[in-house]
């Protein structure tokens, strides 16, 4: 409302004892228009709008204040605050001479989600002791996440830099290290079949051995973090689940491992480099089955919503004590007796690399489920119902 308008309607209340019937059902009506603009107005905004008593009363919340408190319309206004959110209303406890604050939230209702809250205090015009509570809710939870996966990528990114040149400066003397070797084993040749020369030329082979070896993980890990961009094509992940799950079966019975797949008939198509979607479902599937020496059970669910296709693959094997989940993304970390420790790696640097996400979850003695989350190429975008004057 604007001040032009509110002097207007200002000076009109200030005779209203001179007023007759039919001007002030005029006024009503008026007074209901500038209402109904307001609360029209607020019921746009993203943000939450609660105007609270000092007991704690909501006596207005537009409707983004209303989803964000999962609260039942009809049951807000007059309602106690902490009947909805404990946690928001005891966050606008505060001393009496606090006059406003800014600051963010983690609430568990209706969801869990992240809330910037802002607070002001409102003098009641008609009474100087009275003041109510003006809070505004914001839902930065996105922005929240968006921050975290920054800084947990850029903290990455350097580690992975620093682990790549460190890995480029092993791989330099290892191969001046072998051509040396060959040389040592040429000159051992000229000695003839002496015991000597025999133990010269065993030794050689042996550390010409492990030197391949040790080249051999400096490649797989210099491969495993060097950026590869995706050659991006519209991609249909039905295909190449089935693809190659079916690939994968003669592997699952060898290991009397017992495979459900459940695919759509038919989904939105996403925007992903085939190859590397497969290498992603290889490794966590190859992960589901070494954690099922002794058989078990392999659950493989494709799904999508409106902005994401969902694949997500679960095992019935030993599972990951939660103080080693957090380590599975690290470079040569292995919950195996045997393997790379790369595998979880390539998963993410695959999913990161199409703007997608890899979750992981365990338990022990239960089993581990991977969920990998892929941008569909057209995501629906879903509108609101307008605000009602």
């Amino acid at each position: 409302m604007s001040r032009r308008r509110s002097s207007s309607l200002d000076r009109i209340l200030g005779r209203l004892e001179g007023l007759d019937a039919q001007n002030l059902a005029i006024l009503a009506r008026r007074i209901e228009r500038e209402r109904d603009l307001m609360e029209t107005v607020l019921d746009t905004l993203r943000e939450g709008v609660l105007v609270l008593a000092q007991d704690g009363a909501v006596e207005y919340a537009n409707a983004a204040a209303v989803v964000l408190l999962g609260a039942d319309p009809t049951e807000v206004n007059g309602a106690d605050l902490r009947r909805f959110s404990p946690d928001i209303a005891a966050a606008l406890d505060l001393p009496g001479e606090v006059e406003g604050m800014t600051r963010e939230l983690e609430v568990r209702y209706p969801e869990p989600r992240v809330l910037r809250l802002h607070l002001a205090r409102v003098a009641d015009a008609h009474s100087a002791d009275r003041t109510r509570r003006v809070v505004v809710l914001s839902d930065v939870t996105a922005e929240r996440t968006q921050t975290e996966d920054r800084v947990e990528s850029e903290r990455i990114d350097s580690i992975m830099a620093l682990a790549a040149g460190v890995a480029h400066e092993v791989g330099n003397p290892l191969n001046a290290i072998g051509i040396h070797l060959q040389l040592l084993q040429r000159e051992a040749e000229k000695l003839g079949d002496s015991p000597a020369a025999q133990k010269v030329r065993q030794a050689a082979e042996v550390c010409r051995g492990e030197i391949s070896r040790l080249d051999g993980i400096v490649r797989d890990f210099l491969g495993a973090i060097r950026p590869t961009p995706p050659n991006f094509a519209d991609t249909d992940l039905v295909a190449v689940v089935a693809e190659a799950m079916t690939l994968l079966r003669d592997q699952m019975e060898q290991l009397g491992v017992r495979v459900q797949v459940d695919l759509p008939g038919s989904m939105p198509a996403i925007l992903a480099d085939r190859n590397q979607v497969k290498q992603a479902l290889f490794n966590a599937t190859k992960n589901a089955l070494e954690a099922m020496d002794r058989g078990g059970e392999l659950f493989v669910t494709l799904s999508s919503d409106d902005e994401w296709a969902v694949l997500s693959i679960r095992d019935t094997g030993v599972g990951i004590p939660a103080d080693r989940l957090t380590r599975v993304f690290d470079a040569y970390y292995t919950t195996k007796e045997s393997g790379g420790g790369l595998g979880m790696l390539i998963i993410l640097k695959i999913m990161r690399a199409h703007g997608g996400s890899v979750d992981i979850r365990s338990t022990p003695d239960v089993g581990t489920t991977v969920t990998l989350r892929f941008p569909l190429k057209q995501r629906r975008v879903r509108t609101l119902d307008a605000p009602r004057a």
